[in-house]
């Protein structure tokens, strides 16, 4: 029997990346927020890895976490981070 935080799809419409899970719910957040998967071309998309908590794209070594998905808030990239002290 699997999670109810099973991811069971993922779909791109509009702009948008989805993930459905086992239970009925969908989260989605803007493509753009995942610069990596928004260049990625449609075959990359198609090889995913379906997980408990999350979805990976072996193709682009990446992959997309559930929690971080639901918080609704654009990921922090690593260029961003603050430079160091000096």
């Amino acid at each position: 029997m699997s999670s109810p935080n099973q991811v069971i799809a993922v779909d791109f419409q509009d702009g948008v990346v989805y993930l459905r899970l086992a239970d009925g719910r969908v989260i989605g957040n803007p493509l753009d927020w995942h610069s990596w998967l928004a260049a990625a071309t449609p075959e990359q998309r198609a090889n995913v890895e379906m997980y408990k908590l999350s979805v990976y794209f072996p193709d682009l070594d990446d992959g997309l976490d559930i929690e971080e998905m639901r918080k609704g808030v654009p990921p922090r990239l690593s260029h961003e981070r603050a430079e160091p002290s000096r």
